[in-house]
């Protein structure tokens, strides 16, 4: 479906305190009844299952084991070697399967951004935001294990969980980094073919109002501290881009300010960047947002893809810039 968001939301907390304020937000994000919006937040997300392309087994032999095991899967028809799990993730999660690195389990939106960035084999590729993995994992396989990849991440912590999961994966060929993404520019040397900024957000499409504490650390300042973040790791990811390479901007939230926002404010200062169409045809994928709060943005923008949460599919947006050469 396709949808302009031509609507104007001037926040502020209101009699219903912070859930009224995000379901309101919500409602006219996606242009849905209250009903709708409380239903889209309010999703228990089920996971789906990739195929390790750099697994030393083919995906035939994966595929018969997985059966054997009592695993049953749908394919997804927009992700060549990816399913939905129908079954119990508990029986895939504790076999040798996923735990020697042949199958890696997801939610479904985290297989877009690979798909739209399209790497190819020796493409020099950037992931800023790579923690705890999964999206580098892909990336490299799409590649088929001949990409040169840097994987960032700017929190220490996490790195220890995206080393064990680029060697469990078998991700060769990829550098680990500690910077901040806001910086990146004045750390890494030369430019890259590719970069994904997954840029860290405030969340929204991960949450599950049915929770009582999904909403503690939300607010519309919180959204907005994130968006000045993505705003500045975008500026600094486009400096380090090549001409004539793409960046692929992703978050899992709904908020135009950390969505459509930050992308508009790069085409405003960037004559050289422009917006790609993405061409997967994902149910409840529609159009980015033509304005929001009394902000127009671009025409362009309703190329980039907003997912709409739903029980494989948490919410998500993508979009893929071009460098103009």
């Amino acid at each position: 479906m396709a949808r302009k968001g031509n609507q104007k939301y001037k926040g502020g907390a209101g009699r219903g305190g912070t859930r009224q304020t995000f379901l309101s937000r919500l409602r006219k994000i996606f242009e849905v009844r209250e009903e709708e919006a409380e239903h889209l937040a309010s999703i228990r997300l089920k996971s789906s299952v990739r195929i390790n392309a750099l697994s030393p087994l083919d995906a035939d032999e994966i595929l018969a084991r997985l059966d054997a095991l009592g695993v049953e899967l749908e394919p997804i028809e927009w992700c060549p070697g990816a399913y939905h799990l129908l079954s119990d993730k508990r029986t895939l999660a504790e076999n040798e399967l996923f735990q020697d690195g042949h199958v890696y389990i997801q939610n479904a939106s985290s297989l877009i951004p690979g798909l739209a960035m399209a790497p190819k084999p020796r493409d020099r590729i950037l992931d800023i935001c790579a923690a705890p993995g999964g999206k580098t994992a892909h990336i490299q396989a799409l590649a088929g294990g001949e990409a040169q990849i840097t994987a960032n991440d700017a929190m220490k912590p996490r790195l220890i969980k995206l080393e064990e999961v680029l060697t469990l994966f078998r991700v060769n060929n990829t550098q680990i980094t500690n910077f901040e993404g806001q910086f990146i520019d004045r750390h890494v040397e030369g430019q890259f073919d590719r970069i994904l900024l997954d840029a860290q957000c405030s969340g929204e499409g991960m949450m599950d109002l049915s929770h009582g504490g999904a909403l503690k650390f939300w607010s519309e300042e919180r959204v907005m501290k994130m968006s000045y973040l993505q705003q500045k790791m975008l500026a600094a990811a486009w400096k380090v881009l090549k001409p004539g390479g793409v960046l692929i901007y992703s978050t899992c939230t709904f908020g135009p300010e950390e969505n459509e926002a930050p992308v508009a404010r790069l085409l405003k200062h960037n004559k050289d960047a422009e917006i790609e169409a993405i061409d997967l045809d994902i149910p409840g994928r529609y159009e980015g947002l033509s304005s929001w709060d009394g902000q127009n943005f671009p025409d362009d923008l309703q190329k980039a893809i907003r997912i709409t949460p739903s029980t494989f599919l948490e919410g998500f947006f993508v979009c893929r810039l071009k460098k103009k050469a």
